[in-house]
């Protein structure tokens, strides 16, 4: 595809995230592509900074950053090539637009991941940080401490800083990424193997990637 550089935002969830259906210490493998990934699940109602140091509302403040970026995206693509028509990537079941964040009952979910192997070779995996129970402090895991959280409680609750940025795939169509930086651990709760993510895994898609995008009229 033609190289247009898109415009990249970071974001950090608010204290309280959770996750789900998360690769972050092996990555997961799907048609021969490794990537760590993971589902943060941010309940309505919670509180974080905006640029401007203001609280606000975090879910609806990170949708409204992230739907900007999609239309500045759209205007960078339309303005590089007036001529060409563009679609959104769709979702092969429901044939509607396919965004890494939907609403689920009470949460916001954003959809993560991150490529296992880039041009330089293996990439930097998504970083471990935790709360020191006594000084309060952000510290970075040890890698024991990271090995430990190769399954991730639905009750651990954090934060996630992670990039987004837009996506021109061509027939795949256009959308915006959410790529994984870092997660800080503010409640670990010890996985046991019950009423977890395991219990849901013939639910979670396979890959997060659309292989046999929709057929449809440009959108833009």
């Amino acid at each position: 595809m033609d190289n247009i550089k898109s415009e990249t935002i970071k974001l950090v969830t608010p204290v309280g995230t959770r996750f789900r259906y998360s690769y972050l210490v092996t990555p997961d493998e799907y048609m021969g592509e490794q990537k760590w990934k993971t589902e943060a699940l941010i309940p309505v109602g919670s509180m974080m900074k905006n640029k401007e140091g203001k609280m606000v509302e975090a879910t609806a403040y990170i949708i409204e950053e992230l739907e900007g970026l999609l239309e500045i995206w759209k205007g960078q693509l339309k303005a590089a090539f007036p001529d060409r028509s563009f679609t959104l990537t769709k979702s092969s079941k429901t044939g509607q637009p396919s965004f890494p964040w939907s609403f689920e009952e009470s949460d916001l979910v954003i959809r993560l991941k991150k490529n296992y192997k880039g041009m330089k070779g293996i990439n930097t995996p998504v970083a471990f940080y935790k709360t020191e129970e006594q000084s309060g402090q952000v510290v970075l895991m040890n890698e024991d401490e990271r090995l430990q959280m190769e399954k991730i409680s639905p009750e651990t609750e954090g934060q996630v800083s992670f990039l987004a940025s837009g996506y021109n795939a061509g027939g795949n169509g256009v959308g915006i990424r959410c790529m994984p930086l870092s997660i800080c651990f503010r409640n670990i709760v010890p996985f046991t193997g019950g009423g977890g993510a395991s219990d849901f895994e013939t639910a979670e898609p396979t890959s997060y990637e659309e292989k046999a995008p929709t057929a449809t009229a440009a959108d833009f």
